[in-house]
């Protein structure tokens, strides 16, 4: 079981950006985890702005470094379950990618095809792109910013033991700081903090930190 977390990816995923693309860390764990003949469940996470670009952009990323898939299935809240299953039956080993985006919307579209479980145990590899990766941790926090207007948390998929904070590229920011850390009291856990820059890998419950982590505890 492989679970990789990061924060954001180098362009803007938002946008179309032909300079899109995988962090130096993300393309050499790929490059090496990556299965012959993959296909991507894309779980998206709409409603910040952008979400028409993610799927391109995402695609791109992995066929920078010369990944491609053999299906892919852009998993939202009005997909039909037959195309969910028909994806399934499909050849090739899937990929869980949870994107970036609202952890909540996302949370929506995971609950309505049942896929939590499916996610939590599944043996090969999911992959966490900020909301995503919030949403796989043990307990999904999100702290106040421009698109939340108060802190909140609820319990995550649980792939990883662990509970994340994305987007932490300014540990000057106080407020966020005693969110994040009364965080880390209520919920009687350790908050990883992972800047856009670095990446964190989770294998058979084994946390690996790739570039610079932020601990809260």
């Amino acid at each position: 079981m492989k679970t990789l977390l990061f924060s954001n990816t180098v362009g803007d995923v938002t946008k179309s950006d032909d300079a899109v693309g995988f962090n130096d860390y993300m393309k050499e764990y790929l490059a090496k985890n990556m299965s012959p003949r993959p296909k991507l469940l894309f779980i998206n996470a709409p409603g910040l702005g952008g979400e028409d670009n993610y799927l391109a952009n995402i695609l791109k990323c992995f066929a920078e470094i010369g990944i491609n898939f053999t299906e892919v299935l852009d998993l939202d809240i009005d997909t039909s379950k037959s195309t969910l299953d028909d994806f399934y039956k499909a050849s090739g080993e899937t990929v869980y990618f949870l994107m970036g985006g609202n952890p909540l919307t996302q949370m929506e579209i995971i609950r309505k095809f049942n896929l939590t479980d499916t996610i939590k145990s599944y043996e090969g590899l999911a992959i966490g792109f900020c909301a995503g990766a919030i949403n796989l941790s043990k307990y999904s926090i999100i702290t106040t910013d421009d698109d939340f207007d108060r802190p909140q948390s609820y319990r995550g998929i649980g792939r990883v033991p662990i509970v994340v904070e994305p987007h932490y590229n300014n540990d000057d920011d106080i407020q966020r700081n005693k969110e994040i850390s009364n965080f880390a009291k209520e919920l009687s856990e350790e908050i990883y903090a992972i800047p856009d820059t670095s990446v964190i890998v989770v294998e058979n419950g084994s946390v690996k930190e790739f570039g610079k982590i932020y601990h809260f505890s």
